[in-house]
């Protein structure tokens, strides 16, 4: 585990950012710190370290994510990992979705006082109203097999031409392979797998494209 990077040249030694956007992150974990005391936003075990665990464990997915010109959303997001870190490092369009009252005025706070871009959802991922997206992001949320779900379910929403799949950027734990073996029992995926630089058990999953198993033909 990565550990002592809470000063900006070694974060920048991981992953760089502009001075600026190095202070936003640093107000951004000020403020998570001081509503932790309140409110759940973080496990327990880890706000000694939310640096590696949490800043950099989100930072880590913005050159899978800078050159997408549509919009991105961020299902359960929490408290704004990864979605809020990623606007601050100056990435538009992005919504985050989370369905607690308290986390999203927390999020709203942070995107106020860091004068970043974002709309925030405060709703359920299935009471989410369709919108055109390019790419969903999302960080120990649910298993791949239930995220594809909570997908379909949102594109289905579209009252237009049935929409493709959008591109998934998701961030999982060691139990990725058993989950990607589980999912690909009804989904054939296509996916490119990423080492994580927080976690070495850990992988970056890209979905490019999803397709139901034994499709017949018309």
């Amino acid at each position: 585990m990565l550990t002592n990077i809470n000063t900006y040249e070694k974060f920048c030694s991981h992953i760089f950012v502009s001075r600026e956007t190095y202070e936003k992150l640093c107000l951004f974990q000020k403020i998570l710190i001081k509503w932790q005391k309140s409110i759940n936003l973080i496990s327990k075990k880890t706000i000694e370290n939310t640096w590696d665990r949490h800043f950099l464990d989100s930072a880590q997915l913005y050159k899978y994510v800078k050159d997408i010109e549509g919009n991105i959303i961020d299902f359960g997001s929490g408290a704004g990992f990864p979605g809020m870190v990623l606007a601050i490092m100056s990435k538009k369009k992005i919504h985050l979705v989370e369905s607690d009252h308290k986390k999203c005025v927390f999020l709203k706070e942070i995107a106020m006082l860091t004068e970043t871009d974002i709309t925030i959802h405060n709703c359920r991922i299935e009471d989410l109203n369709f919108i055109n997206v390019d790419l969903v992001t999302c960080r120990a949320l649910a298993s791949l097999k239930n995220l594809i779900q909570y997908v379909e379910l949102f594109i289905n929403k579209s009252s237009g031409e049935k929409q493709k799949f959008p591109k998934m950027l998701f961030l999982k734990g060691k139990s990725y392979y058993s989950e990607i073996v589980e999912l690909s029992k009804i989904k054939k995926i296509s996916f490119d797998e990423y080492p994580s630089i927080t976690d070495k058990d850990g992988r970056i999953l890209y979905i490019n494209k999803v397709d139901n198993l034994n499709i017949e033909n018309d």
